[in-house]
């Protein structure tokens, strides 16, 4: 019998106002270390799936341009059920 898809989390956050190319979501269960990472391009939403129910999530988002990539945004946290 094959499991259970993994929960999710949807995030959403304000555009950054200075040229951005896109932004990457980062995500993991131990605060303030990122194990997963998705680029979600201009997108300023991006649902992270396959979580595992029970444990707590953190996430971060940065954005980047041809410059570089910016500084973690303040982390925010899920408990997923």
């Amino acid at each position: 019998m094959p499991a259970p898809p993994g929960a999710a989390a949807t995030l959403a956050w304000d555009p950054v106002a200075d040229r951005v190319d896109g932004y990457r979501v980062y995500w993991g269960t131990v605060s303030h270390q990122y194990d997963s990472r998705a680029d979600v391009g201009a997108s300023t939403s991006h649902t992270v799936t396959n979580l595992q129910p029970g444990a707590t999530y953190f996430f971060a988002v940065t954005a980047y341009n041809a410059g570089g990539e910016s500084p973690f945004s303040p982390e925010v946290s899920a408990a997923i059920p």
